[in-house]
């Protein structure tokens, strides 16, 4: 799926959203554990991830994420390794009974044996909505630059609530580097 189809896609599902009326109050404070398969066009990734949120006061939370995994080596030979840290700062409001807007800057810090160490920074915006009260989509959209190599991506994604505390998830993204990314993943929200 191209750019161009999952940002159609996007703007159906925020058009959905929108008209919805299911009350809901999200929570910021969590931490999230992830396992990302990424296509890069040739060569293919295995990533985990640990992430977390914690929320300073009712609009604003702080982000952090460490991932670290393999890349398939496009010359042969043993896998290379990548490892990525981030901190940044989020907004967050609601538009709709169901529905939170979110922004957020990172700043991010990336070691792979292809491309060395290098620090960049991303820009996201993004919504949350609850389609029931055990079941959430969201939608992204990410500007990242790091290494001078800049990148947008569009991901969807669909979270499953067992309880308030522990939910489930799967998401998808594209990029304009063509890079396809499929996670699956369990939080915690505290």
């Amino acid at each position: 799926m191209n750019i161009k189809s999952l940002t159609s896609v996007s703007v159906l599902i925020l058009s959905t959203v929108m008209l919805s009326a299911q009350a809901a109050d999200f929570s910021y404070d969590y931490i999230d554990g992830s396992y990302e398969r990424y296509d890069l066009d040739g060569p293919d990734a295995d990533i985990f991830r640990l992430s977390g949120s914690y929320e300073l006061s009712s609009n604003y939370n702080i982000i952090a994420e460490y991932a670290t995994g393999d890349i398939d080596n496009p010359t042969g030979g043993s896998d290379l390794d990548f490892d990525e840290g981030v901190i940044g700062l989020g907004y967050h409001t609601g538009i709709s009974q169901a529905t939170d807007l979110t922004v957020n800057v990172k700043v991010i810090s990336r070691d792979t044996d292809l491309a060395g160490d290098d620090t960049g920074y991303g820009l996201g915006v993004g919504v949350r909505h609850m389609l029931t009260d055990r079941i959430e989509v969201d939608g992204n959209i990410d500007f990242v630059d790091v290494n001078d190599n800049q990148d947008t991506a569009v991901k969807v994604g669909a979270r499953y609530y067992f309880n308030e505390a522990i939910s489930t998830g799967l998401s998808y993204s594209t990029s304009s580097d063509d890079v396809d990314i499929v996670s699956a993943g369990i939080r915690w929200d505290f």
